[in-house]
Order: C-alpha cells, then structure tokens, then sequence
C-alpha cells in the first residue's frame, strides 16, 4: 500500500466500524454518523488531489458520488420518524437504495482501479451491506425508530 493511502485506508476502516457498531447497537446516529463521515472523508482526500494536480476523472466521480451520500447521511434527524406514513417510508426507501447504490458503485470502481488498496472494496461491500439490509427492514416495515 502506498503510504499516501495509508491515512484514508485507516479512516475508512475506523468509519466503516462506527457504521457497523450502530446497526449492532441499534443507535442510528452511530450508523448515519460513520456513512456521513466516510463520505465526508473520500471528498475530502479526492479534493485534496484534485488541487494537488494529480486528480483525474475518478476523483471527480467519487466527489460527485459522495457529496450524495454525504448530504443524504446528515447524522442529526428528528426524534420521532413515522414509517407508518406512506411519504416517510418511500423517502426513507429512496435514500437507503441511493445510498447503498453509491457504495455497490464504488466497490466496481475499486476493483477496477488497479492503483487502490482493495480493502477499500470490502469497506464499501459492508456499507452497501447495511443498506441492503436497512432497505429490507424498511420494506417489511420492520423499522420502528431510525
């Protein structure tokens, strides 16, 4: 791995985690708070070398991707969500499939950049993973508090 990557790697593992600890804990602000995070941080580091002249058509993709996620995954939300109510849960389908559709995108992406450490796929995978599930949840109508 190359050691500029070497900070990135770290932190996407670190939110990555966070993500995971939520769904575990059932806290949802742990949840939103790694998927705002992450997305933060690769628009973050592909800005970085965008400006340092070293970006390319990746970088710009992956901003535009998680700049998305990033304004999609605001961790402060009300208190009480009603998915009982048909808006709120073809919302709250609508953003857990874009969100888990950026993340199953940038494991392609990954894999298909030879340059990228590709544990950055598997980070991705379990993102994605986590809407899938979020997204069965919300279907079945399973999720009574976000």
């Amino acid at each position: 791995m190359e050691n500029e990557m070497l900070l990135p790697v770290i932190l996407a593992g670190i939110f990555t985690l966070l993500a995971v600890l939520g769904v575990v804990m059932k806290k949802g602000l742990y949840a939103r708070l790694g998927f705002f995070l992450f997305g933060g941080m690769i628009m973050t580091f592909n800005l970085l070398a965008m400006l340092s002249g070293e970006g390319g058509a990746l970088e710009i993709v992956s901003v535009g991707m998680f700049a998305c996620q990033t304004i999609l995954m605001y961790p402060v939300v009300p208190e009480e969500v009603n998915f009982s109510d048909e808006a709120v849960k073809t919302l709250a389908l609508r953003v857990t499939t874009t969100v888990m559709l950026i993340n199953a995108t940038a494991v392609w992406l990954v894999l298909a950049v030879g340059d990228l450490p590709q544990i950055l796929a598997v980070f991705h995978g379990i993102l994605s993973i986590i809407m899938a599930m979020r997204l069965g949840m919300v279907t079945k109508g399973g999720v009574i508090k976000t």
